[in-house]
């Protein structure tokens, strides 16, 4: 894996980046953006076009709001055969993830992570950093693990909407509900000057279009008849009453043909933040209420490896994880009576770890990794894995192939993926700082 801090817009722009990628033919493209707006999407609009041209997976995972998107917008994307997901931002609730996956099955694949915003000023103008994840062929499984940790995070926060969800939205002022093809009187049309205009605009919905008045154009010296000019004006303004009028049936016409009614949106509006302190009374200090079942990957923080002494150079995995989660080491006929070095019978699992240290993507196999079944735990001893440099609170991802056989990737602490599985460990373990996590 190739890693790059870009400086925009001095060394690179985002959005140019965006665009570059769309049009290199990659299997799936993931846009995550907390605040989204619509000149964001203007800006890669042509690209995305080709993408999907291309029979290229896109999928938006993007916080809606009423100042910055548009109904407009959300309904091209779906029209366009993207899959896009919302959360509606609040005041109380946001979303700040900024990532954009491009996943290759034939290639190299990146991430860009940032904190700039989707729009057009932040893809192009505004000063920030941008790290490049560049993921070759053989970092595919590192490529999957971090492509997959943001996009669990990002199904926990938004969900899939369709075109009949979009409108009700935007009935419902979530989003902004805007008349694009609304043409505005010029001059000429009410006193025959064919020289000034009043320009084409976009302008929302819920605006009157009606309240057109003559001192309105006081400052506009023309000479014409009087009455001419009278008759115009009411004729304009007929039409423009009509025309309202006419769209206003229409929407209602739409609204009652929709199959979605407002309470189909209720998901979208969840009190995330009562969920997330459930969650944490239930399952950060009551570990019999974690659901170890089907149990495939133990994401834990490392104790401090101590070099000399009972337990040296052993990471250990506590009592509270092991009752729950037997089955993942194997169960108990995985462990058998064997005298360590000391003479000391013990029950002992002896198994096999990949090891990946995302650090400097080294690799390496450790083909005799102890599991040391003891009455406080299990201890895992591994020369090579503790040769790492292990340090206390670096993350070890542990992945189950079989009984025999592990993956144990090493995140460390201050690179970019860290900040992504910190996320996961919401368990703590009881007497402990250390925390811990499961998929």
């Amino acid at each position: 894996m190739e890693v790059k801090f870009l400086n925009q817009p001095k060394e690179v722009k985002l959005g140019d980046l965006l665009r570059i990628r769309m049009k290199s033919g990659f299997d799936a493209i993931y846009f995550i953006a907390g605040m989204a707006k619509d000149t964001g999407f203007e800006e890669i609009y042509e690209c995305l076009e080709s993408a999907r041209s291309n029979s290229t997976k896109v999928e938006f995972f993007i916080g809606i709001d009423r100042k910055n998107t548009s109904k407009d917008m959300l309904i091209k994307l779906i029209d366009m055969g993207c899959k896009v997901n919302v959360h509606i931002n609040t005041d109380n609730s946001k979303v700040e993830t900024r990532a954009f996956i491009f996943e290759s099955e034939k290639d190299a694949s990146y991430i860009y992570t940032t904190s700039a915003k989707f729009s057009a000023g932040g893809l192009l103008e505004n000063s920030c950093t941008i790290t490049e994840f560049k993921y070759l062929l053989e970092d595919k499984q590192a490529f999957d693990v971090a492509k997959n940790a943001l996009l669990q995070g990002a199904l926990a926060e938004f969900h899939e909407i369709d075109k009949d969800e979009v409108i009700l939205l935007a009935e419902k002022g979530e989003v902004v509900a805007r008349i694009t093809q609304r043409k505005i009187p010029n001059i000429s049309e009410m006193y025959g000057n064919g020289e000034t205009t009043i320009g084409e605009t976009v302008y929302d919905e819920s605006s009157s279009l009606t309240n057109l008045k003559l001192e309105d154009f006081a400052d506009v010296n023309i000479d014409f008849d009087f009455d001419q000019g009278i008759s115009l004006r009411k004729n304009v303004e007929l039409d423009i009453e009509k025309e309202a009028r006419e769209e206003q049936e229409e929407k209602q016409k739409l609204l009652s043909s929709l199959k979605k009614t407002e309470s189909d949106l209720e998901r979208l509006y969840k009190k995330k933040e009562t969920e997330k302190e459930e969650k944490k009374k239930t399952t950060i200090h009551m570990s019999h209420e974690i659901d170890y079942v089907g149990m495939s990957t133990l994401m834990i923080e490392s104790n401090k490896i101590i070099e000399s002494g009972a337990g040296a150079g052993e990471v250990k995995i506590p009592k509270m994880i092991v009752e729950n989660a037997m089955h993942f080491f194997g169960g108990m006929n995985a462990f058998e009576i064997m005298v360590d070095e000391k003479k000391t019978a013990k029950n002992i699992s002896v198994v096999t770890f990949d090891i990946l240290d995302n650090k400097d993507n080294s690799e390496m196999t450790d083909e005799s990794v102890k599991m040391i079944l003891t009455d406080k735990g299990i201890s895992i001893k591994s020369e090579k894995l503790v040769g790492l440099g292990l340090q206390e609170g670096d993350i070890l991802r542990i992945i189950k192939e079989d009984d025999k056989h592990f993956k144990c990737e090493v995140i460390r602490a201050g690179t970019a993926e860290y900040n992504v599985w910190t996320g996961y460990l919401i368990n703590s373990i009881r007497g402990q700082k250390r925390k811990f996590g499961i998929l």
